[in-house]
């Protein structure tokens, strides 16, 4: 079972690469198929862990099922090219494929997004499809099953929207280039590099958590992955100095998840952001620099109250690589990465930059013995870069059919008067529902769906209100990121719980309590958009100084 997972992910990523080659191919079909295909990949992971014989055969066939909606839009090219959604008839076929794709993404998602997102899905379909009877203004009049399937699956307006598009064109690369990156030793690198850097410092295995993260989030917008990847080093290494196991864990948890707020990557939310607000993607990166940094200076300073609190002893010598060794190593591997920042901040193709930047891993890669792989392991690297893309894909062909019944029923415009009636007036109290009501969108919620959910349905209230734009998303964005360590659902924080054996739902608690003083960053810049690097550059560091302050 495991080598039908590692081959349906390989196809996979080589779809990915023919696409990026072959720029005419029908969007919807792009689109389609790459679903299809995270959705085989995804069927065939769970057929690998399992035991049972009957549920490996179920999965299978669940991952043959979820090809038939791409090959239906492959056979029906000619009619997706002529066809006007809302006005051309929808017939049997479309109704069957529908519910193919429909049950079968719901079963994988109730198995690999969790069960939280599939009621939150279910609940919008039903709102769309029974919302006509009710009464006052949430009733609507778009409840025919057929306008639901023409928008869902005919149209880029549902499963095939926005969330599931910059899935296909930005994330999946930048996956498969984090893959390739810690194949040859850049993983190692960074953290490597973090612990020389702090390692001779109290508390210096958190430290190093922290900086490691933040040099890791160069490179990886997924909490949990950075969990994984860096959290394996520091949290024995902060159990080791001293910290309790429920402390590392939180620790690693919180900067983790801060990679997908750090530039020039950042997580799949960020590239919806520019979406929506249809500005260029380096503009993102600009306004969302400075607050990254405020968010790892206040872990950062956290965790040196901590440990001067608790009096933990320096770490010796023998437990650090020094820097120079680390550079002599490792070095060369810092110029793929350089290449893949270069290329995106001058506005270059994400997708291109990221295979650009996997190419040079390789070549760099292999001209020191240190890092050479063979052709092999690097084959597989692709396989298990698209093997950690399933958790991407699924969750914004999920966010697809929110924002498809959202825009569709018109319920986000109610939500914006129901902010507003209540705030009776108060800008603060506005501000104060939106944050709660983002943070409880947020629950057991993947970042890119909790952040679409709150972009649709809270931020237009505070837009109407007088609050910039794009201080409003990234507000927006940075509780849909912190949804990753806010129990009663927060993932990262369980993932580092398990790596550091130490209680999950306490470490959530502790990883929240850590997060605490971040959460004032979305609001300061709300309030003064010169930490968005807007303003002379008085301005930024008056603003910065006071954030900084407000922080300690």
């Amino acid at each position: 079972m495991k080598r039908i997972a590692t081959a349906t992910a390989l196809v996979w990523a080589l779809f990915q690469i023919w696409i990026w080659w072959d720029r005419e191919l029908d969007l919807i079909f792009v689109r389609s198929a790459h679903l299809g295909l995270a959705m085989a990949t995804g069927a065939a992971m769970l057929a690998a862990r399992s035991t049972r014989r009957a549920e490996q055969v179920i999965l299978l066939l669940i991952g043959v099922l979820s090809l038939v909606p791409p090959l239906y839009h492959y056979l029906g090219h000619d009619r997706w090219l002529s066809r006007i959604s809302g006005l051309d008839p929808v017939y049997a076929m479309d109704f069957a494929t529908a519910a193919v794709l429909l049950l079968t993404l719901g079963a994988l998602a109730w198995r690999l997004v969790g069960k939280g997102m599939v009621f939150v899905v279910a609940a919008f379909v039903m709102y769309q499809l029974f919302g006509g009877s009710l009464p006052g203004d949430f009733g609507h009049r778009q409840d025919s099953i057929g306008l639901f399937v023409d928008q869902q699956i005919m149209s880029m307006e549902g499963i095939y929207g926005i969330p599931l598009g910059i899935s296909v064109s930005v994330v999946f690369y930048f996956i498969l280039f984090a893959a390739v990156f810690e194949l040859f030793g850049g993983g190692k690198m960074i953290v490597n590099l973090a612990l020389a850097m702090t390692g001779r410092y109290r508390g210096g295995p958190a430290k190093a958590a922290v900086v490691g993260s933040a040099l890791t989030g160069l490179v990886s917008g997924s909490a949990v992955a950075n969990v994984m990847s860096s959290g394996i080093f520091s949290i024995p290494l902060m159990k080791r100095a001293g910290y309790k196991a429920t402390f590392a864990g939180a620790v690693e948890a919180v900067v983790s998840t801060a990679g997908q707020i750090m530039p020039p990557v950042m997580g799949a939310a960020a590239f919806i952001v520019a979406d929506m607000l249809r500005i260029p993607y380096t503009q993102i990166i600009t306004a969302a620099a400075l607050p990254a940094l405020l968010y790892f200076a206040s872990v950062f300073i956290t965790v040196d109250f901590t440990a001067r609190r608790d009096r933990l002893p320096l770490l010796s010598l023998k437990e650090m690589t020094p820097a120079a060794q680390v550079l002599r190593t490792y070095g060369h591997m810092l110029l793929p990465l350089g290449w893949l920042a270069w290329r995106i901040v001058s506005g270059y193709s994400v997708s291109s930059a990221c295979i650009e930047g996997i190419i040079a891993t390789v070549v760099i890669g292999s001209l020191r013995g240190t890092t050479r792989q063979n052709v092999k392991d690097i084959v597989l690297s692709l396989s298990t870069g698209a093997q950690r893309a399933v958790s991407v894909a699924i969750p914004c062909a999920l966010a697809g059919v929110i924002v498809g019944v959202v825009a569709f029923t018109g319920i986000g415009t109610k939500f914006t008067g129901i902010i507003v009636d209540l705030s009776e007036g108060s800008i603060a109290l506005a501000v104060l529902l939106t944050i709660a009501a983002a943070i409880v969108l947020g629950f057991g919620m993947p970042t890119t769906s909790a952040y679409v959910m709150s972009a649709i349905l809270l931020a237009p209230a505070m837009i109407s209100i007088g609050f910039d734009p794009l201080a409003t998303h990234l507000l927006l964005l940075y509780f849909a990121v912190l949804a990753m360590v806010t129990p009663p659902i927060a993932l990262a924080a369980y993932a580092a719980a398990g790596i550091a054996e130490a209680p999950a739902n306490k470490t959530g608690w502790v990883a929240f309590g850590l997060s605490v003083p971040v959460m004032l960053i979305p609001v300061m810049f709300l309030y003064r958009t010169e930490l968005l690097m807007v303003g002379t550059v008085p301005q930024i560091i008056g603003a910065t100084l006071i954030t900084i302050v407000a922080l300690v």
